[in-house]
């Protein structure tokens, strides 16, 4: 132990006095603490974000893996990123919207992670208005067939206004939910492990 302080004595207190003396040395470590403390402002708010993440609760992770079940990707979500709504379309494959729809607006589905909340609020919304914009502007027929455009229309006539009007919300509204529902996914697999 002694060799140590033999070597402070010695080598490292001589050359470390020259260096605590020097302005050079005080102006690099001040400007070096200014940048950071800089940099640390600047950057503070993604910064905390990601020291505060440590993933999803596994409450959270077993509601994001149900949500998956209620509404996935291939199913109505799938059909409505595909469909033209100014042409019939099954009404059965809308079935997974309205069982989320029906199931999950109550407190057993709410996320407690605040980002996945908002966005499954954000497509809950979105789904009830396609589903709204479906019931007001698509007619059914007794072989659960909808369309916007009676069935028996010309599809080269011209159409009045109001349908195609129906038509471009339709599609707008189909849009909607399917960038929510690609949103949540991605935000999802994201914070999950």
């Amino acid at each position: 132990m002694d060799w140590i302080l033999d070597l402070w004595l010695a080598e490292l207190q001589p050359r470390l006095e020259q260096l605590w003396s020097s302005l050079d040395f005080w102006r690099a470590l001040a400007l070096g603490l200014l940048t950071f403390l800089a940099a640390l402002a600047a950057f503070r708010e993604p910064l905390l974000r990601r020291l505060m993440r440590r993933g999803l609760a596994p409450r959270d992770r077993e509601l994001f893996r149900r949500l998956l079940q209620v509404l996935p990707a291939e199913g109505s979500i799938a059909f409505i990123g595909n469909a033209d709504f100014g042409n019939a379309f099954d009404r059965r494959r809308l079935d997974d919207l309205n069982n989320f729809y029906y199931s999950w607006d109550n407190p057993e589905h709410r996320f407690l992670d605040q980002a996945l909340e908002e966005k499954r609020m954000e497509l809950f919304v979105a789904v009830v208005q396609f589903l709204d914009t479906v019931r007001l502007h698509a007619t059914p027929d007794p072989a659960s067939v909808q369309s916007v455009v009676t069935v028996n229309a010309d599809r080269d006539a011209d159409l009045p206004e109001r349908i195609r009007e129906g038509v471009r919300q339709l599609n707008g509204a189909a849009k909607a939910v399917v960038t929510i529902h690609q949103e949540i996914v991605f935000l999802g697999r994201m914070q999950a492990p």
